[in-house]
Order: C-alpha cells, then structure tokens, then sequence
C-alpha cells in the first residue's frame, strides 16, 4: 500500500482536477506531497524504532496512514487532498522504515534474504501495478475510492500485527541502552530534506532562479552538511553513523537507491504521459501497457534468492540495472507515429531489470549493519528511494518540459495557427498530457497540425529523458560492481552464525 500509493494517484488525476478545480501545479503536489514528507521522515523515523521499538512505530504508521486515507477520499477541496497527502506521506515513514527491519530481525541467513526478496517483490509490483489498480478503480468506481480501498487493508494489517509479530526484546534493547534521542540531528535531517524535495519539486513549476528555489535547495544543503557534521561528533550516539558510510557496501546501497527509484519511478509518469497524451489511451488501457513492465516484475523477482546463489551479489546489481538501461535506450528510438508495441521490449526489460535489483538491494544495507542499527541502517536507504524518485521526477521533468517548449516554438504555433495568447496554454497543455483539452481548445483549422506538432514534440521530450535516464543505470551498474563487496555482508553473517553455533 505505501509504495501503491506512489504510483496510483498519476492515472486519476484528469478525474482529480475536473472535480476539485485543480490546476497543474496544485496536481504536482498532490503527487509529491506524499514523496515530500516520506522521504524527510523516513530517517529519523527509522531511529525513534531503533529506541522505542519498530512494533509500535509500525502500529501507529499504519493508523496515521488509515486516517489520511480517508482525509483523502473525502477531501471536499484540492487542499484538503494536498493535506491529506502530506499526511500519508507521515504515516508512510513510520511502516517503512520498521517493515524491513521487523522482519530483518525475525529472520537469519538464506530464510532472511528470501523474506526480504518478497517484501521487495511485493513492493516493486505493487509500484509497477499502480496505474493498471487506478485505471480500473477510475474507471469503475471514482478516484475517491483510491483511497478508500485502503481502509479495510490497513484494518487487516493491524489486525495481522497484533496477533502475530512481536518484538525482538534483545534488539530493542540493545538499540536504546544508554543513548537519548537525537533531537538536534532530527531536526537537521528533516528540514534538511524538506529544503531539498521542495525545491526540486518547486524548481520545474516556479523556475529554478526564482529565489524560493534557491533558497530552499541551498539551506537544504547546508542543513544536510550540518547533519552530517553533527552526526559525526556523536559517533556511537548518533541518529546516523556517518562511519557506516566507510562500508563499501553500504554507500552503494545507498547510491543504487537514489540511482533506482531516479530511472524506474523518474520515469514512470512520463511513459503515462506518453499513452495516455500522445496516443490517448484510457486509464484502464494505460494501465494495462504497463503489464509490460509489470508482469515480469511479479515472475522474475520471487526468483530473486536463486539468482543470488548463482551470482556474486554485485553482479546481480549490475545486470540488473544494466538490463533497465538497455530498456531505457531501447524506447529512445520510439517515434511520433509509433504504437505502444514499439516499447514492448523496452518496457519488459526494465520489468525484468528491476525485478533483478531491487530485491537484493532492499537486504544489503541491514546485511552490513549490526542487528541494532537495523532500524538506522533501513531508513537511511529508505530516504533515497523518495528521494531518488522526487529528484527523478523534477530533473526529468524540467527537461522533458523544455524539450517540448523546443519542439512547440512560438514561431512553429504562429504558422500552425495558434494565437500567441494561447500558445503557453498549448504547451502545458501538451506537457501535461491533456490532448483532449488541448483539441477541443483549438480552431478547426489549426486542430491536426497542432495535435501532429504535439505528439511529435511529446515522443522527442520523453526520448531525451530515456536517454539520460539509460545513462543514469549505467553509472549505477559501474557503482554496484565496484563498491558492493561480498566480505561486508560476512562481517555480519559470520557472528551470527557463530552465535547460533554456540548456542546449539
């Protein structure tokens, strides 16, 4: 459901701006609202479970996210919905950053890493099948149910959690023994991160100059340099270890996660763009495409375990990543006047990539870690996965914008007939992937041009984005085979087995 929640508003959200008023920046922020305060949350989160306990951290995350649910399916305004976001985005922190390492402590060796491949599976599925679940939901109910479908879910799962997990009493207490909670360097890391996501959502509606931009990207920076340095003079009493990040392991785990969520989620919705707004898909049909993506997701990942016992960890991580680039530079070839099936090989290889590398990923920084940092360790990662998809979508975005302002010039509009009052219109109309809004807004006369001149600017804007998006893999198959090592998940594995010897 936390990761769902990512992907499945982008399909609902023409129905989301017809019903509550909305305009294209207020849409933004009903996407990045919750990115926003996930990503800033995750950390700290992650080390109040560290001290208190990850059993009911986790029981209030999952209440905080029933109730932003609802806030959300009744929203009567888009700022109530924005609120509502926001508020999921809190809740969804306090699961995730206590889910893995709940179950990192119920399991040891092989049984662990086959655990943690299907939490990740169901993640990245879940990730991928967010806009066919929204297209059908749209469809057949209305984009309130969205939210609401949630209730009875999160009902079961607290449900499930009372009767069933306990806390690991040894690592809890190991975790809290003798050290406070680290109010200054919460405050850092969340304003920090706050700073950063805002400006780089801010960044492609306002401008990146604009001096609200750069105000929040630089004292973010600066806030962030400041955790840094105060987490390093507490060393062992710290919210974050920064020594940790001397594993070589563990900041290539900390990479791949920006670097993954930057070419999978980054991505997503402008493919959506593309099959909804050039090619005019439905909801449903748009959903159904990314099947492509989806469906080898779901057959390749529960397989994540035996690809792991053929091939040395960072190999694994590097063709997998390298397997989405492949697909990435494959869709940089797709043509205006294409069908979807030109993407098909693309789309199924980053379903197969992505089913390769995020379930050893989601494991390889708890690997690394004593069993008390497992909270710590886990929500570090974690903050790069929102991260890595805000930054995705922002960088991404901002370029895909300006490709189509390229292709849609006011020279090229002028001779196609398009007033220069409503040429801005056309092109944010074309950037957002309303080509139905955009043809009924049109002269008769100037209607086929235009839309030929749009979907042609479109197909450009997101061949430019999969191109620096196959780059990006690239870079990140170089960085997982030269930093993630075998011998830093024995220094932990090898005490644990140890004990368990001795215990026997």
């Amino acid at each position: 459901m936390i990761t769902l929640d990512i992907t499945v508003v982008n399909v609902a959200l023409p129905q989301v701006a017809a019903d509550l008023d909305a305009h294209l920046g207020d849409l933004q922020w009903v996407v990045n609202g919750y990115t926003l305060m996930f990503a800033a949350l995750l950390l700290p989160a992650g080390s109040i479970s560290d001290r208190v306990g990850r059993r009911p951290v986790f029981l209030v995350g999952v209440a905080v996210f029933t109730l932003a649910s609802l806030v959300c399916g009744a929203a009567p305004s888009v700022g109530w919905l924005i609120a509502g976001r926001a508020i999921q985005g809190v809740g969804g922190a306090l699961v995730l950053s206590t889910a893995l390492a709940l179950i990192a402590g119920a399991f040891t060796g092989r049984a662990r890493q086959s655990a943690i491949g299907a939490f990740s599976a169901a993640g990245g599925a879940a990730a991928a099948m967010g806009p066919l679940i929204g297209g059908l939901v749209v469809d057949g109910l209305d984009w309130r149910w969205i939210f609401y479908l949630n209730l009875p879910v999160c009902t079961l799962v607290i449900v499930g959690m009372l009767l069933r997990v306990r806390e690991n009493a040894d690592v809890q207490a190991a975790g809290s023994a003798g050290r406070r909670f680290d109010i200054v360097g919460t405050v850092l890391a969340v304003a920090g991160l706050l700073g950063i996501n805002y400006g780089l959502v801010a960044g492609p509606e306002d401008g990146w100059t604009e001096a609200g931009t750069v105000a929040s990207l630089v004292g973010g920076a600066v806030l962030i340099g400041g955790f840094v340095w105060w987490e390093w003079r507490l060393k062992d009493r710290a919210m974050f270890d920064i020594r940790l990040m001397a594993i070589p392991s563990f900041s290539g785990a900390i990479l791949l996660s920006f670097v993954c969520r930057v070419i999978s989620l980054g991505v997503l919705p402008y493919l959506i763009l593309w099959l909804s707004g050039a090619l005019g898909h439905s909801p449903l049909d748009t959903g159904l495409r990314l099947l492509a993506m989806t469906v080898p997701i779901m057959l390749v990942a529960p397989l994540s375990a035996v690809i792991q016992k053929l091939m040395p960890v960072q190999v694994v991580m590097a063709v997998g990543t390298a397997l989405v680039g492949v697909g990435l530079f494959t869709l940089v070839g797709v043509g205006p006047g294409d069908a979807w099936t030109t993407a098909l090989p693309g789309l199924v290889l980053m379903g197969v990539g992505g089913a390769i590398v995020f379930p050893p990923l989601m494991g390889l920084a708890v690997d690394v870690v004593a069993p008390e940092r497992a909270g710590m360790a886990s929500g570090m990662t974690n903050t790069f996965f929102p991260l890595g998809t805000a930054s995705g979508v922002a960088v991404l975005g901002a370029l895909f914008s300006a490709r189509i302002g390229d292709g849609l010039s006011s020279a090229e509009l002028t001779e196609l007939g398009v007033p220069s009052a409503a040429q801005d219109g056309v092109r944010e109309a074309v950037a957002s992937g309303q080509f139905e809004q955009l043809a009924q807004g049109l002269p008769p006369a100037a209607r086929e041009g235009v839309l030929e001149a749009a979907r042609g600017a479109l197909t450009d804007g997101l061949a430019q984005i999969c191109l620096i998006a196959g780059v990006v893999a690239m870079v990140g198959a170089v960085v997982a085979l030269v930093l993630i090592r075998g011998k830093d998940r024995l220094a932990v594995a090898v005490p644990e087995e140890q004990a368990a010897e001795a215990t026997a």
